[in-house]
């Protein structure tokens, strides 16, 4: 089931015709690609039905050509999509007007990276003052201890805007941004979308970390953190907080400044719910492969579909094979979200689970080093689209992949993904590699569950060729030896032509201007 198009209507802003944002002025980074598609409620009849409005927005600029920043961010809003629309504005201008200027330090860009977060949260609570004002002032006018039936009926006005500026109130968003500058990866979150990190180790096999912090009611951690603040973890564990289970976010005033309203977080001793991010940063190397960022609805659709307990590894795993098949980023990220959607409605027809409805899937890849199908080409270059090799023409590919402690999913453990091809010579994501078929699973080695603290490794490129025979594997298909540039040699010889070509010249029937029609 080909997932919904998108097309995220933007909210305007003040000052600009049309539709048109000041962040329209930015340019996008061609290193990342984007996918996405619409929340489902499924239907006996089949047919695609929104639950509601599209929530999810994404960013993934340049913001500094000649230094080299980049920023990206998946926010995945709830109870509409102002707040995540409002992130993607501000977020952008904490970060683009000088504030990382003359800041030389990890740790003095860390705090800036932090800033924003804050600011952001800040800003937006800020742009619904006004009817957080006029709710209090409409409040006043309902005696204390009337119900809500008995206000809607004697207050019918009152009651009414009440409830339209509750909506107004009420949303939020998650937040996972990562900020790339002076060759250093910044990422940052609140709430439960991920980001996830694939980088190769010394024997060349790509390890996935999920370099982000899950902020929900049923994290260890948050329940630790609400505790210190007088909350009971047993009644708050696994619990919803109005319409969701996030214990960070941007926006949602109720599950902050209000609060008190609620039974389950009326004893805190302070703010419960925060916008304070989880950050992480690491030096950009070789080693590092590509970035990926996704709201919920991506891992949690696949854990839905697929039951697994490996969604973060068997995720990038897709995304390596859509390396090797699509032409362009935003190709492999789409037919990434696509394949999951794919699985998650066949789900809901075999009724293998429970399954009535789905979030908005939003994934970003941004890409370092991995070997990307798309490499400039002649075709390529001059405009045209790049043949794709004949299937007996394509070199083989083997993969291995390990299988990681069914329980490592926290951002602390790095899970050993796979394999780059050993027949294969390391390529920047410049030059083209054909297509590659058959990957190998090898499910024979364990894995160890040390924590490399550091997680800096270095890539040291290895030419023995893998033993192991491949189900996937063809005997009958001829394999061919690649050049330096990772090309199959020349193994058809048109000099029979050629020769013929001349011969024909030389008798007088072709002349010199078609001997270019031949050539």
């Amino acid at each position: 089931m080909p997932s919904q198009a998108i097309k995220p209507t933007s909210l305007g802003m003040t000052g600009m015709r049309n539709n048109d944002t000041w962040t329209d002025g930015l340019p996008i980074c061609k290193l990342s690609g984007v996918g996405m598609s619409a929340n489902q409620m499924y239907r006996e009849d089949g047919t695609p039905c929104s639950e509601h409005e599209y929530e999810d927005r994404s960013i993934h600029f340049c913001l500094d050509r000649e230094n080299h920043t980049y920023l990206y961010g998946v926010f995945d809003g709830h109870d509409g999509a102002k707040a995540a629309y409002f992130a993607t504005q501000r977020m952008p201008a904490e970060l683009s007007f000088e504030q990382l200027t003359g800041k030389t330090t990890e740790e003095e860009v860390k705090e800036v990276f932090r800033e924003a977060f804050l600011s952001v949260e800040n800003a937006f609570l800020e742009s619904i003052d006004p009817r957080i004002a006029e709710r209090t002032q409409l409040l006043d006018k309902i005696p204390d201890g009337m119900s809500q039936f008995e206000a809607a009926q004697k207050f019918p006005e009152t009651f009414s805007r009440l409830q339209a500026l509750d909506q107004e109130i009420r949303g939020g968003t998650t937040a996972v941004v990562a900020l790339i500058h002076a060759k250093t990866l910044y990422v940052g979150n609140v709430g439960d979308s991920r980001a996830l990190l694939c980088k190769k180790d010394r024997s060349g096999v790509l390890k996935v970390k999920q370099l982000t912090a899950d902020h929900t009611t049923s994290s260890h951690d948050e329940l630790q953190r609400l505790e210190s603040l007088n909350l009971t973890a047993s009644k708050i564990r696994g619990a919803k907080l109005g319409n969701h289970e996030l214990t960070r976010c941007i926006g949602n005033y109720f599950m902050k400044g209000g609060y008190t309203e609620f039974d389950i977080l009326s004893s805190a001793t302070a703010e419960p719910v925060i916008a304070e991010p989880y950050i992480t940063f690491m030096p950009i190397d070789e080693s590092c492969s590509f970035l990926l960022l996704m709201s919920d609805g991506l891992y949690n659709s696949y854990k839905e579909a697929t039951g697994s307990e490996q969604v973060n590894k068997e995720i990038a795993q897709m995304v390596v094979e859509q390396f090797v098949e699509q032409p362009t980023l935003t190709s492999i990220a789409q037919t990434v979200v696509d394949k999951v959607v794919r699985l998650h409605h066949d789900n809901y027809l075999t009724k293998q689970r429970n399954i009535t409805t789905r979030d908005d899937i939003t994934l970003i890849i941004r890409n370092f080093n991995f070997p990307l199908r798309s490499a400039l080409t002649p075709s390529a270059v001059s405009g045209g689209s790049s043949p794709r090799p004949p299937i007996h023409h394509r070199p083989h590919l083997r993969t291995a992949v390990r299988t990681p402690d069914l329980s490592s999913s926290s951002s602390s453990e790095d899970i050993t993904l796979c394999k780059e091809p050993d027949s294969l010579p390391s390529l920047p994501h410049e030059r083209l590699l054909p297509g590659l078929r058959g990957h190998k699973v090898d499910m024979s080695e364990g894995v160890s569950n040390s924590v490399d603290d550091n997680f800096l490794v270095h890539h040291t490129d290895t030419n023995t060729t893998s033993t192991e025979s491949s189900d996937l594997q063809n005997p009958s298909l001829t394999q061919f030896s690649l050049d330096e540039d990772g090309r199959i040699h020349p193994y058809v010889s048109f000099d029979q032509y050629y020769q013929a070509i001349e011969e024909a010249r030389i008798a007088g029937l072709i002349s010199e201007s078609q001997l270019y029609q031949y050539k």
